[in-house]
């Protein structure tokens, strides 16, 4: 009697170890890591120079140790489980998902078409192209002797459509247009692409700095990256980068006071020869206005006969070397540059700013103010 009952609490004891043993195995079962939906967006386009694609998957079921493997073309992206990739050139590419643990693992595909905007939106020229400025985007001058007055109103800024023969000036230092062209500006290979004219010569030149543009999001606004064409004098010490300067309404025939991100306080001064109020008054600042840009330096002479020397080469109104056998100043595409002075490559442009560049009183001459007569696509000229 005592064998069977130690017999029986045998048999139930190794019954419940066995019974515990298995809810123990019940527990260490993992379950599967899955994507928490079976369909998916599995097509993205996008555009070169705009777009980023954000991807980050739902997973059901991740352990803390899986890893994320995303690939572009096989080739090794990104680690994080949220994907933001900026695509870096135009084609179609093949991406992959693989997260994966120890013994596990799941995989997505998508495919990615990455447009080039330039191939959607460059603007031909036509029959009916012309050469010159077609539009007039924005005239912004700084206050200078001419505004107001003489070559510095909305109207004289209309003027430069379509000819060469009209004078808009732009006033001090920051003063600036903005205009286009009735199709894309094509970056030609060793060639300028495309002129300024201005009314500088010999001893007067009052240089400006261009900037350009292309419509990369193709809806015919300018608010798209702009660079600037970096001249001679981007490359020289002394030359001011993200400089900027305030001018103050003196409400009449006054000196135009102002003050620059140096804290340096000046004015542009008047002169006899044109007694209206300096400050333009067709602007929306009617008080103050303020300008961003780069300052160079060319050189004032004020012994004698007042002169302004030449910047070597690279803006607008200046009498550089090229200045006589082109009528004005030939820009080149390939001297645009990003804000870090990179070299930047565009195809072609849509857009172009010019702004004065240098700030200075020139005696009799007045305040250095970049003057121009007009723009044309060098292609259609040669």
């Amino acid at each position: 009697m005592h064998q069977k009952l130690s017999f029986s609490l045998l048999i139930l004891i190794s019954g419940l170890f066995l019974f515990s043993s298995c809810n123990n195995d019940d527990d260490e079962i993992s379950i599967p890591m899955g994507f928490a939906s079976s369909s998916y967006q599995k097509e993205y386009e996008l555009l070169l120079g705009s777009d980023t694609l954000t991807i980050q998957p739902e997973i059901l079921n991740l352990p803390e140790e899986a890893r994320f493997n995303w690939r572009l073309e096989g080739q090794h992206l990104s680690g994080d489980s949220r994907l933001n990739f900026v695509p870096t050139e135009a084609g179609n590419f093949i991406l992959d998902l693989v997260v994966s643990t120890i013994s596990d693992s799941i995989h997505r595909t998508y495919r990615l078409k990455v447009n080039d905007p330039y191939d959607l939106y460059y603007r031909p020229v036509t029959e009916n192209s012309s050469e010159f400025i077609s539009k007039i985007i924005a005239y912004k001058p700084a206050p200078g002797q001419y505004i107001n007055s003489t070559y510095g109103s909305m109207e004289d800024a209309i003027d430069l459509i379509g000819d060469k023969t009209a004078t808009l000036s732009l006033g001090a230092w920051g003063g600036y247009i903005i205009f286009s062209f009735d199709h894309t500006i094509i970056n030609r290979e060793e060639n300028k692409d495309f002129i300024i004219y201005g009314n500088a010569m010999k001893g007067l030149s009052e240089p400006g700095i261009v900037k350009v543009s292309f419509d990369a999001n193709g809806n015919g606004l300018a608010d798209d990256e702009w660079y600037e064409l970096a001249g001679s004098a981007h490359y020289k010490e002394g030359t001011l980068f993200s400089y900027g300067i305030t001018y103050s309404n003196p409400g009449e025939y006054a000196n135009v006071p102002w003050v620059d991100s140096k804290a340096v306080q000046d004015s542009v001064m008047i002169n006899a020869y044109h007694t209206q109020n300096y400050y333009p008054l067709f602007i929306e600042e009617r008080n103050k206005m303020s300008f961003q840009g780069t300052r160079v330096f060319p050189k004032i002479n004020l012994d004698g006969f007042a002169s302004i020397d030449a910047l070597e080469w690279g803006y607008v109104d200046n009498y550089d070397a090229d200045y006589a056998s082109y009528g004005g100043n030939a820009m080149d595409i390939d001297w645009a540059v990003d804000e870090q002075m990179n070299l930047v490559k565009l195809q072609g442009i849509d857009f172009v700013k010019v702004y004065t560049g240098a700030q200075g009183n020139a005696g009799w001459l007045g305040e250095i103010s970049t003057e121009i007569k007009g723009a044309a696509d060098l292609s259609m000229l040669e």
